[in-house]
Parts: C-alpha cells; structure tokens; sequence
C-alpha cells in the first residue's frame, strides 16, 4: 500500500501479488540506473517520464498483479484531518484487498510517518479488518530502502494522481486493466471499477 498527495488529493494503491518477487527484482533493476543511484529510494516523483514507465510496465506485465485503488479530493470534502482520511484510505484498500485474497501481507511505507502515526494507522486498519472473517492479514510497516519492491505502488497511486488530479492519462493507462477495485471517498459512495 502507497500513498501520494498534494494539498486538496490524495491517491493510494495497493499492488496485490501472490509472489513479490517479481516487483522486487523489477525494481532492483532500477536502482542500477545511475540516474536513480543518487536517491535513497525509487519514487515516481523523483523518477523521469522513461523510468516511470519502465515500473508502470513492469506491474502490468505481471500476470499475477491487481490492484486497488483509493482517491479523495479535499475541495469536494471541506477540510478534514489529513492523517484521519489517509487512516480511513488505507483502511479501506487493505479491506478491499482482503476481498481478491485469503492470505496477506500488507507491507507499508514507514519512512514518511512517526511511531504515533504508524500506531493509528495500523489500530485504523485492524479496526476496518476486524469482521473479516477467514483471512489471515499481517500488517508490516517498513523502510522502502530496504525493501524497493514495496515502492512499485507510489508509482501507481503517481499515475492515478496526474490522470484524476492533473487529467494526463498517458501512464495511467499503462496500468488501467489491472485496476479491479476502485473507491472515490470523496465523493458519497462512488465506487466499483474505473
């Protein structure tokens, strides 16, 4: 699960796999990129158009990916706790994810949250799972310097951004046809498929 924002939208996105391997290696073959050497982390804000492209392709070529996505606009919303919406978001994904999968594991970002926000965060997301019955969900929260594989969804929830926010498709499309799940929680209850 990743999340990318600005000041009035948030995106997030969940890349479901049944062996990550493959994101991993992916993005393992990036970081060999001297371009990219210089950043501790691959992120899409920090990558040029061609690299964007090149993870966006790696995700859908994977035969096992899905996808769920979330977005929420703040000038539709009125003002609302960032940290509260985006507690609400990921909450919502892994719940949606749990819908594709019996078993999972939900690795998320910590870098970019204190130990307060990570609590809440997983105390939100065990919360939306609690009646989730016959699953097995384990919620890790880690360093994506450690872990790249765990970046491939910032690239994701990049694109889904610039196509809702910005109204630029081109990597959106790339990865439109592994989208089984997508919320706007900014709006009353739209939902469904993109």
């Amino acid at each position: 699960l990743y999340a990318t924002s600005d000041d009035h939208f948030i995106a997030i996105a969940s890349v479901i796999t049944a062996n990550r391997r493959h994101l991993e290696l992916a993005m393992r073959r990036l970081r060999r990129i001297p371009k990219l050497k210089a950043h501790s982390e691959l992120k899409a804000t920090l990558s040029p158009p061609q690299i964007i492209g090149k993870v966006l392709q790696a995700i859908a070529d994977d035969p096992d990916v899905e996808i769920v996505v979330a977005i929420w606009s703040g000038t539709r919303q009125g003002e609302e706790n960032f940290d509260e919406v985006y507690q609400r978001m990921m909450a919502r994904c892994a719940l949606q994810t749990t819908r594709l999968r019996k078993k999972i594991d939900l690795f998320i970002d910590k870098r970019y949250t204190n130990s307060k926000q990570q609590h809440e965060l997983e105390g939100a997301m065990r919360e939306a799972l609690a009646n989730v019955s016959g699953n097995v969900v384990r919620i890790f929260q880690v360093d994506s310097r450690t872990m790249p594989e765990i970046t491939a969804p910032d690239f994701v929830a990049w694109a889904v951004m610039q196509h809702y926010r910005h109204h630029q498709s081109e990597f959106y499309n790339i990865i439109r046809s592994k989208i089984v799940h997508f919320d706007d929680l900014s709006a009353k209850k739209k939902s469904g498929s993109p």
